[in-house]
């Protein structure tokens, strides 16, 4: 490589990193211009628009935090899976710690200093930004489901940066008109969208997921005879769930993952049979491995399964059929959720040493 060639390589890699930094300052400008409105003094959370990011036609549908004075901040949630996750936060659906293992979206929300890591501190002070005050320091992280909140790449700084620009506009308007949200047809969803450079307004129907549920299989199908002959008898009612663990573990990528778990717990003798951990993408075989050895070593098949939710079924329900186990669905499993939370503890502690 010639002298040139170096130097002219330089002065691109240059180059990127100022764009790079352009792109940040413009989004740190942004969320500066958002926290001085505080649309939350007049927007709910639960006041849901969007916006079209105009780089990939992505959705992103917006929620204003700060009614509850607790978390002030715009979430994004991406597409049709993030509006289902944020469908699921709103109505309570998803259980303590579920709601953050298990959304897509990108947030910012206004920090104490003493709350914002090392790295954002240093980003703002790279970018020549100063704050001061409570709730005044603006982080930025994108959410997935099972893994930890992480900080923006560039395509996602520049969605961030059109999002908070566009929402201000839309906050404005409804701080003059309180109307601007109410849809023209039950059920459809605000849309800004950039077309031929200008932007305008849109009413469209909202992206839901439409899938048919996945009945899982258990590939073992000789242990699952072996297991009828050899434990004819039933007894016990076990609630059972899986979920994301609280800590997280490092894989190959560089962002580490929640693994998933599974408990079960016999509602009549009101303590634990047992529970697994699986940091592997095949899970579901997993489970249903962990629990036809559960029953080897109880010795016995429960009478019942209880379950309270849809993944939880799907997971076990061709199982429990073969094994003639009854499955009963609950919205509220009592032992389970004690268990559950003696577990998080006991991980969470041990997880600071």
């Amino acid at each position: 490589m010639t002298v040139k060639q170096v130097e002219e390589n330089s002065v691109e890699q240059e180059q990127v990193l100022t764009e790079e930094q352009a792109e940040l300052t413009r989004m740190y400008e942004a969320a500066t211009a958002y926290k001085k409105l505080s649309p939350w003094k007049w927007m709910s959370d639960n006041t849901v628009f969007a916006i079209r990011n105009p780089e990939d036609e992505e959705m992103g549908y917006c929620s204003i935090m700060g009614t509850s004075e607790s978390l002030f901040g715009l979430a994004l949630f991406r597409g049709a899976e993030g509006l289902e996750s944020l469908n699921n936060m709103l109505l309570e659906r998803d259980e303590r710690y579920a709601w953050l293992h298990r959304q897509k979206c990108m947030m910012v929300t206004y920090e104490d200093r003493a709350d914002i890591e090392k790295r954002d501190w240093q980003e703002i002070k790279d970018l020549g930004f100063s704050f001061r005050g409570k709730n005044a320091w603006p982080m930025f992280r994108a959410f997935d489901p099972g893994l930890v909140p992480w900080t923006l790449n560039r395509e996602q700084v520049r969605f961030m940066t059109t999002a908070l620009e566009q929402a201000m506009i839309v906050a404005e308007r409804v701080k003059k008109d309180a109307d601007t949200l109410v849809a023209p047809r039950s059920g459809q969803v605000l849309v800004r969208e950039l077309e031929n450079g200008t932007w305008k307004d849109t009413w469209r129907d909202p992206d839901f997921i439409l899938k048919r549920p996945v009945k899982v299989m258990c590939e073992d199908q000789a242990r699952l005879n072996d297991i009828m002959e050899r434990f004819p008898n039933k007894k016990g009612h076990w609630e059972t769930e899986f979920f994301f663990a609280p800590v997280a573990v490092q894989g190959e990528s560089d962002r580490p993952y929640y693994p998933r778990l599974c408990l079960w717990v016999d509602r009549l003798a009101r303590q634990a049979v047992g529970f697994h951990l699986s940091y592997d993408d095949n899970y579901e075989q997993e489970f249903l491995n962990h629990f036809l050895q559960l029953i080897e070593e109880k010795g016995t098949r429960p009478q019942k399964l209880i379950i309270r939710t849809n993944d939880t079924v799907d997971l076990l329900e061709k199982t429990a059929q073969r094994m003639k186990i009854k499955i009963e669905r609950e919205p509220k499993l009592v032992y389970l959720e004690e268990a559950r939370d003696d577990l998080f503890e006991y991980f969470m502690k041990n997880d600071k040493k």
